[in-house]
């Protein structure tokens, strides 16, 4: 009523699809996605890397020709673990507890079993906690997992015919790993031989969210490693061989680590040795991948190996 009749007055209107948000609504949307994504994401890769899926093992040593006992571990927390135990081809010089790697079984480590079994050696292969055929339901990286170990230990003290033996450990990945922290304040191992172990955890989880995501790791890494370290209860910089191994001396350990890891570099390996008092030597593995150096090199791999146990043992 204010304009003359006939006055044009311009308008600038907004046409909407029915049903359609504004733009503030679908810019409010994204940003709070966005923030979901990035705590849920975290959350979700830190569930996942403590609960991994269970990789079911239906090998056994008879495979390989080998008698073999199954053999229930309990852990001084109150697990149940499963377990192999091989007797020694011929008179027993020593027994070796063979420590699978994270996300593995049992029955990947049956190519170590091969060369030690026809070498004298009696062996205790055993699943891990969350892993294969054992008990419990959360994977702690190595932070538990060296119970398991000494539960390991246990039996074979307690046994009539191995408790006599001279004892070490062999492990690749995770097992190696926890090989070393246990062997560090149990004198029942008299020897080690850790095959791409990580010099601390956080190097690890590092590594495989690298293989993982990519260019994405960056910016996901440390809400995840939080997140996990509060699930596994304690720092992964605790979680430290390195801050271990200068405790085995003057009992020896053999380093293995293939130089094209991509998910614990060679640089753990050299870590580790400078960190030993003298009593660790390092063999890198030219052109190998992560615990891939028992395939690369299988004769030198089985030679060294046995040749660091008949002298230490």
């Amino acid at each position: 009523s204010r304009f003359p009749r006939g006055t044009i007055i311009g308008v600038k209107q907004r046409i909407l699809l029915p049903g359609a948000p504004p733009r503030a609504a679908l810019g409010w949307l994204a940003g709070a996605a966005f923030v979901v994504a990035g705590v849920l994401t975290p959350a979700a890769l830190a569930w996942v890397f403590t609960h991994p899926p269970r990789r079911f093992h239906t090998k056994n040593p008879r495979v390989l020709g080998m008698p073999y006992q199954r053999i229930r571990l309990r852990t001084r927390d109150d697990l149940r673990l499963s377990a192999w135990y091989v007797p020694a081809a011929k008179e027993a010089r020593g027994v070796v507890i063979v420590c699978h790697g994270y996300f593995g079984n049992r029955a990947t480590m049956l190519p170590h079993l091969r060369f030690l079994h026809q070498a004298g050696y009696a062996a205790l292969l055993l699943d891990f906690r969350a892993h294969g055929w054992s008990g419990g339901s959360m994977a702690t990286l190595g932070r538990r997992e060296t119970l398991d170990v000494t539960a390991a230990l246990d039996w074979v003290s307690a046994h009539p015919a191995l408790g006599r033996l001279p004892a070490a450990l062999l492990g690749e990945s995770m097992g190696a790993s926890v090989a070393l922290m246990v062997a560090a304040d149990d004198m029942r191992v008299r020897a080690v031989v850790s095959d791409a172990a990580f010099a601390r955890l956080d190097n690890a989880v590092a590594g495989r969210l690298r293989l993982t995501l990519g260019p994405l790791a960056k910016r996901i890494i440390p809400p995840t490693q939080t997140i996990g370290e509060r699930l596994i209860g304690t720092s992964c910089a605790e979680v430290a061989p390195v801050e271990a191994i200068a405790r085995i001396a003057p009992r020896p350990v053999l380093l293995i680590h293939g130089t094209q890891d991509r998910l614990i570099g060679v640089e753990n390996a050299r870590e580790l040795l400078a960190a030993a008092p003298g009593n660790a030597t390092l063999w890198e593995v030219p052109g190998a991948g992560h615990v891939m150096s028992i395939y690369t090199a299988p004769e030198e791999y089985a030679r060294r190996v046995l040749d660091f146990l008949n002298d230490s043992l």
